[in-house]
Formats: structure tokens, sequence, C-alpha cells
């Protein structure tokens, strides 16, 4: 079973911002994450603060917005 569990806001090169969604879930034993962004799009986590695209290879970095 799969299930959401929270929103990170990023930003592309362009400045451009949105939020790629989390969702855990296993398989077997094992833990796994998932990220889509608002459009549905697949993203694949590099680090903390970095994602990528996984259809156009587009980075996006974490908004830090713990102002």
């Amino acid at each position: 079973m799969e299930r959401y569990t929270g929103r990170i806001l990023v930003e592309d090169a362009e400045g451009v911002q949105q939020f790629v969604h989390e969702f855990r879930g296993r398989r077997t034993f094992l833990p796994v994450k998932r990220y889509m962004l608002d459009t549905g799009e697949h993203v694949r986590r590099i680090d903390e603060r970095t994602f990528v695209i996984t259809a156009t290879g587009e980075r996006l970095t974490r908004v830090d917005n713990s102002d």
C-alpha cells in the first residue's frame, strides 16, 4: 500500500517553482519512495536538494522556504 507523505517546493533553472509530491510504500520488505510533479511527470531524487524529471533530464532544486 502506498501513502502520500508530503510535498517539496522546487524550482527549475529559470526560477519557476512547483511542487514535488512524495509517496511511500513497500515492496516485499523494502521501503520504496516515489516522486511526482503536479503535472504527473515522474521525478527522481538525486540528493537532499536535487531532483531530475525522468522524461526530460531537467534538474530541479529544492527551495529553502525557512525564512
